[in-house]
């Protein structure tokens, strides 16, 4: 029988920060502190709501009105003796880069578009591997960066489309088995990658609906002209060429 402890040793001593601990952030965070991982970071700036109880599983009626960074801090620490959990009731945007710092990976469960492009672009310019989900309605998708790798956020959608066009999970609607699938996903990904596990989702995105059961999985090519990652991919590839 193995040792609980051996076995969770490096988990332990790795750190994971959430940027948005709503319907995917919340199951992530569950599945990272569930799992073992020592450090958790949560970024979010709203109060829990009473429409958040039924697809946010960090959360119960009592806690409606409260910072949602600090319920879920709590929750997390009654579920998982020893853990970590540091709380920042903010706003990702462009200008939060620095909050990155410090951490191993970086889940995305926010459901702002413009929040998403600002988080990976932080991620990959600090080179630190991101596991990006999106969800609205019945339908959701995963896709795992690593930054001079892989194929980034911006490989796949060059510009953040403007607001009519992409209607958040809160203005749109979602369906809480989906959100909380995709963000489970999520927390597992993040666990394979602290544990030196090769991801499921690297420059594969993974689309899926529960309304009518499609799954599929594409490869997301490099753009070499992405401003985000593309110089990062040709200097990775003239330090290989001078290497060999």
């Amino acid at each position: 029988m193995r040792d609980p402890n051996t076995e969770h040793r490096p988990l332990a001593s790795s750190s994971a920060l959430v940027i948005g601990v709503g319907g995917l952030g919340s199951p992530a965070a569950l599945a990272l502190g569930r799992a073992g991982v020592g450090t958790i970071g949560l970024i979010d700036p709203d109060l829990v709501e009473t429409a958040n109880l039924h697809r946010q599983p960090l959360y119960a009626e009592h806690d409606v009105g409260t910072p949602k960074v600090d319920a879920a801090a709590a929750r997390l620490r009654a579920e998982c003796p020893g853990l970590q959990v540091n709380g920042r009731a903010a706003r990702f945007d462009a200008g939060s880069a620095a909050l990155l710092d410090g951490f191993d990976v970086v889940v995305d469960g926010t459901d702002s578009v413009a929040a998403k492009f600002a988080i990976n672009d932080a991620a990959v310019q600090r080179r630190l591997p991101l596991v990006h989900a999106g969800a609205v309605g019945t339908r959701a998708q995963v896709l795992t960066v690593l930054p001079g790798t892989t194929a980034c956020v911006r490989c796949l959608f060059e510009d953040p489309p403007e607001a009519e066009e992409a209607p958040s999970c809160q203005e749109a609607g979602v369906l809480g088995p989906a959100v909380n699938l995709a963000g489970t996903l999520q927390g597992v990904e993040a666990v394979r990658l602290l544990s030196g596990i090769p991801p499921l989702f690297a420059g594969n995105l993974l689309t899926f609906d529960l309304w009518n059961g499609a799954w599929r999985r594409v490869h997301v090519p490099l753009r070499p002209s992405c401003g985000t990652c593309g110089s990062l991919h040709r200097d990775v590839f003239l330090q290989r060429s001078v290497g060999s």
